[in-house]
């Protein structure tokens, strides 16, 4: 976890430093020096440290391009299209520059037309807000793309199937926005009242795919593959599903994660070795920055690693304080023990980041989610069954609605949350030196395993 830890701390440095030749020529002499050093081992592994930490500075150089383009760029629609009050949000995909970005075209009858997957020509892409004068359908963005893309695309128009079948279902808009969000990422239908109701009440984790919509996926593969007998079999199948899901729904921070992490679990089970989940979580911190520097600095991906690290190192440590095998006889109070425990793991870590982000904390979270986790499992699961039997699809409404009414009850509840918080910096990094303090501190009051299983025998 240490050179994760360096690694990220270099890539947030690099944001001061412009000098990348010096910084190359430090990262170079910096390794043949801890070469040299191989007969010292305290000095080589600081050396090592160093090392990560220039190499995080290279990696996390900005992007030099800050020219705005106001020529003709060949674009293609990318996601799916969400009417505002005066323009159309979109994402648009430049082949020939490898890069995404959003736009808004302004809301006229041709730009209501514009659908996933068209190709157009745009005149000052980078300026964000695009004008009808300034583009028009045409173009060989299609034919440009990637296999990549082509793939992403390609799941992307399934997505639009599914979305289509969803807007058949006899349900109102609120029904609509919540399930296309929960079971495929797709949030341009949510209204502002209901991402605030949603926001108030500690549940917008749910809204944006995450970490538990993929175990939810993960124990459904689980347990329809084909077992030991075909273990190698059964375990390609969950990764291909895994993966599917997560190009499915867009290929989000949180999901991307979620299906790096779990794809290496299920890689080690296979090849019989031992399985650490925090090392596991560095490992995908390290290959997503690796991929995409810039995703140090998105609250998804801030949010999402926080989190399960948080219940990844909190969890083990009070399963010390409890005598061994102690819920084997006690199914309803070791889900109790979870729900609370990861609840409060995890507002541990992710609340500072959220009152920074967003200046609100949520008083009621672990109401929320002893209301929000089972019935968000009894959503992915009824949609999965919707697609195959849409007979289903007035019980499915019917739970996505029971869920927006008790989040709304939550939400008018008194003092539902505290607005108007505005930490800074500083006051944030104090909170977490805090917690890190607490955790030692509590780490190093915790009995080991064999301390209790003999407080237990005696």
């Amino acid at each position: 976890m240490i050179p994760t830890i360096i690694l990220i701390l270099g890539m947030v440095v690099a944001s001061f430093i412009q000098q990348t030749g010096y910084v190359l020529a430090a990262f170079a002499t910096s390794v043949v020096l801890t070469w040299l050093l191989s007969r010292w081992e305290f000095l080589q592994s600081i050396g090592v440290l160093f090392c990560v930490f220039l190499f995080g500075v290279l990696v996390g150089q900005p992007s030099c391009r800050t020219v705005v383009n106001d020529d003709v760029t060949e674009a293609v629609v990318f996601s799916e299209p969400s009417e505002k009050n005066k323009t159309i949000a979109v994402d648009l995909l430049l082949p020939d520059e490898g890069r995404q970005v959003r736009c808004y075209l302004w809301k006229d009858e041709r730009s209501k037309q514009v659908a996933l997957g068209h190709s157009l020509l745009v005149k000052g892409v980078d300026k964000g807000f695009i004008r009808s004068s300034d583009w028009q359908y045409g173009g060989r963005g299609f034919s440009k793309m990637s296999r990549l893309e082509r793939l992403r695309m390609w799941f992307l128009g399934i997505r639009h199937q599914l979305l289509s079948r969803y807007r058949t279902l006899q349900t109102d808009d609120d029904q609509y926005a919540v399930l296309a969000a929960m079971t495929l990422g797709d949030k341009s239908a949510l209204s502002k009242e209901l991402r605030d109701v949603y926001s108030v009440t500690g549940a917008s984790h749910v809204l944006a795919l995450s970490g538990l919509h993929m175990g939810i996926i993960f124990f459904l593969l689980h347990r329809l593959t084909l077992g030991r007998r075909h273990f190698w079999l059964s375990q390609v199948i969950i990764v291909l599903g895994l993966w599917s899901f997560a190009f499915l729904t867009g290929l989000s921070p949180s999901v991307v994660r979620s299906a790096t992490m779990l794809s290496a679990y299920v890689l080690f089970s296979f090849m019989g070795r031992q399985r650490n989940s925090v090392n596991l979580l560095c490992f995908t911190a390290i290959v997503m920055l690796l991929v995409n520097p810039q995703s140090l600095y998105d609250v998804g991906f801030q949010l999402s690693f926080t989190a399960v690290l948080s219940i990844l190192l909190w969890l083990p440590l009070i399963d010390r304080f409890l005598p061994e095998n102690y819920f084997v006889t006690r199914r309803f109070q070791h889900y109790l023990y979870s729900m609370v425990g990861m609840s409060l793991a995890a507002q541990l870590a992710v609340a500072p980041l959220i009152v920074y982000y967003f200046g609100r904390f949520s008083t009621y979270f672990l109401l929320t989610n002893f209301i929000v986790i089972p019935l968000a499992t009894a959503i992915l699961y009824g949609a999965l069954l919707v697609v195959i039997v849409p007979m289903f699809g007035p019980v499915l409404l019917w739970v996505v609605g029971i869920l927006n009414k008790a989040l709304e009850w939550i939400s008018q509840m008194p003092y539902s949350c505290i607005d108007g918080l505005h930490p800074s910096v500083l006051q944030i990094c104090l909170f977490y030196i805090g917690v890190i303090s607490l955790y030692w501190a509590v780490r190093r009051l915790a009995p080991t395993t064999s301390r209790v299983a003999s407080v237990r025998c005696r």
